[in-house]
């Protein structure tokens, strides 16, 4: 049962995936194509008020990283290895 447990597999962590990612997607949208990430953080916005919730997705040879604000896509951004 560790398939989804495992999000930042190779299968996931594709440039393909990452077009399919785009502004304003909710995180269980991301998550679906995703997968659950390796790495999630969650920080207040100043000012402005909501929160920020950055997931990185990490394997050996990919990074891939999506910020979302009050739970939607603002930033993505990824780097894929060989």
């Amino acid at each position: 049962m560790l398939l989804g447990c495992g999000g930042g597999s190779s299968l996931t962590l594709n440039q393909e995936n990452l077009d399919k990612i785009h502004d304003n997607m909710t995180s269980s949208e991301v998550r679906s194509i995703m997968g659950a990430p390796t790495d999630s953080k969650d920080e207040p916005i100043p000012i402005v008020g909501g929160t920020q919730t950055t997931y990185t997705y990490r394997n050996d040879n990919s990074e891939v990283v999506i910020v979302f604000k009050n739970d939607q896509v603002k930033e993505k951004r990824g780097t894929f290895g060989k």
